[in-house]
């Protein structure tokens, strides 16, 4: 028998009511929750492999280019990689989708 907490199931209603007040999502929007996902899913699963940099530091290694002096070149190129991987994952549902609906 599964147990659900009654709490999370009203906080979990009450943010798909506000998140359906914000509908439609401008693409401005989107776009930026989109690239702040994937920065944090990032930063996340890189944490939890030991990834030593920090999510300030997440963000200027994919966004601006940077080395962060003292860290490891191995965990620059895991956060670049990681990014690059998921926005390729993303272009392919992209594109996916764009042939899907051509089929309809």
């Amino acid at each position: 028998m599964i147990y659900i907490n009654k709490n999370i199931i009203e906080r979990i209603d009450a943010k798909l009511e506000q998140l359906k007040r914000l509908r439609p999502i401008q693409p401005a929007l989107l776009k930026k929750l989109h690239e702040q996902f994937a920065l944090e899913l990032t930063y996340n699963s890189n944490a939890i492999e030991g990834n030593s940099l920090t999510l300030k530091e997440t963000f200027l290694v994919i966004n601006e280019g940077f080395t962060i002096k003292g860290k490891p070149m191995k965990d620059h190129l895991e956060a670049k990689d990681h990014y690059e991987a998921l926005e390729y994952l993303y272009e392919l549902t992209e594109n996916q989708k764009r042939i899907f609906l051509k089929s309809l």
